[in-house]
């Protein structure tokens, strides 16, 4: 099921009224919405995928206008059911009328919606609406929820039979991000095999993270674009604040981050602060630097780069780094099997033996400086206490001793027997209780 309509007439408010969640960024701007936006409702025990279109603007044929008008196209073309949305305070506008005409056209199955009805003295307002020939009219207001009901009613009884729709259970979340105009929604759309995000030169195109959904080698994944990470001194309004919010917060929710990098321009200190928001969110990453298509190689070679990459952000020295192209699809086929391999080692659980094998064998290697005592240190135990980073807690007769020179030899240690690689791995030291 899509919904439909011009700008601004409240789609992505009614979206989120729908799914029963905060999905959709809601602005007073219009254009705010540009790509599609998918997610499942559930109403009186059936269950549908709804669809969040940018506005449709009918006649455009160039520009940001033009290439969310063809999202919202396909979104109408694949939907079983569509949602047509006005806005009830505004009347008929030119723009309903072309858009009323196409969904005749096109013999879609759908209902009128007339939004911004917020009470029953409104609702007299709904009746000019029967002129755009696309059925009887249901007055709603979605942000207050007024008239929803029965429009589930008439959804749910619309899609009939459909099969239940469910979104994937235990799927592998994929976080892409970057800076703006790295090509985020292009390598998306190369592993999706469609150009289901907009993908436009000016930087900005995408302003909400978006999911979709991917199967490859059996597995379900979510690949979630997000919007380009600005400067703080970049972002001038609320809505810039906003965007920038949900971006981090789909760090949060990811199974795995894809950081991607542009490879022609080389790097600046927003890839190093967003690498950085990366790492210390504890989720396994895979560096991507995309647009390898356009770099000169006898100026730069992938050695080259990626030394000089680990040289920068040594912080981020375990994630496995790809040089690829979204246009030409160069690499980008490695990419989901990369995020497998990455969240599997994220998961990865030592048991207490294994723990303390290899950490006695690191220190015989190379003993811990003295701590304030004077005296050496001893280990008296070790455990894994949680996945996703893994990470280990070290329980000595010295915690002072343990300076952060150490504690790293100990974790490259740990990494050489057992890789944990594309993963943060966390280290804690503690004194061990005498008794």
């Amino acid at each position: 099921m899509a919904i439909v309509g011009r700008p601004n007439v409240g789609k992505s408010t009614l979206f989120n009224r729908l799914v029963g969640r905060k999905l959709a960024v809601v602005h007073g701007a219009p254009g705010v919405t540009r790509d599609r936006k998918i997610a499942v409702a559930t109403w009186d025990r059936s269950s549908f995928w709804v669809v969040d279109t940018g506005g449709y603007v009918p006649g455009a044929r160039e520009g940001m206008e033009a290439l969310v008008r063809e999202q919202a196209s396909l979104a109408v073309e694949e939907a079983t059911f569509v949602v047509f949305v006005v806005d009830g305070e505004d009347g008929v506008n030119p723009l309903d009328v072309e858009i009323a005409q196409i969904l005749r056209e096109r013999g879609k199955a759908s209902v009128l919606v007339v939004n911004k009805i917020d009470n029953y003295e409104r609702e007299t307002l709904i009746h000019e609406f029967h002129r755009l020939g696309v059925g009887e009219p249901i007055p709603v207001s979605a942000v207050h929820g007024r008239g929803t009901d029965a429009l589930l009613d008439r959804i749910v009884e619309s899609l009939g039979e459909a099969g239940p729709a469910e979104e994937p259970v235990d799927a592998i979340s994929v976080a892409v991000v970057g800076k703006p105009n790295v090509g985020k929604s292009s390598i998306i759309n190369r592993l999706l095999c469609e150009e289901r995000m907009i993908v436009h030169e000016s930087p900005g195109t995408t302003r909400d993270s978006v999911d979709s959904f991917f199967r490859y080698d059996g597995k379900e994944f979510i690949l979630i674009d997000t919007a380009g990470l600005r400067r703080k001194r970049s972002i001038s309004d609320a809505l810039a604040v906003y965007i920038v919010v949900r971006a981090l917060k789909s760090i949060e929710r990811a199974s795995v981050v894809l950081l991607v990098l542009d490879a022609s321009t080389g790097f600046s200190s927003q890839d190093t602060r967003i690498a950085a928001i990366a790492h210390r969110s504890g989720k396994p990453s895979v560096v991507v630097f995309n647009k390898w298509d356009l770099v000169e190689r006898d100026q730069w070679t992938a050695v080259d780069i990626e030394k000089e990459f680990r040289r920068r952000l040594p912080f981020l020295s375990y994630a496995p780094v790809v040089f690829a192209s979204a246009l030409t699809g160069l690499r980008v086929s490695r990419l989901p099997g990369l995020a497998l391999e990455v969240v599997s080692q994220s998961r990865r659980k030592l048991s207490e033996q294994e723990l303390m094998q290899a950490l006695k064998s690191a220190f015989a290697k190379r003993r811990p400086p003295a701590g304030h005592s004077g005296l050496a240190v001893a280990l008296k135990r070790a455990s894994q206490v949680s996945v996703v980073p893994p990470t280990f807690t070290l329980f000595v007769t010295e915690r002072s001793a343990f300076r952060k020179s150490y504690i790293l030899y100990l974790l490259n240690s740990l990494r050489e027997q057992f890789g944990f690689r594309g993963t943060p791995v966390r280290l804690k030291v503690r004194t061990a209780f005498r008794k």
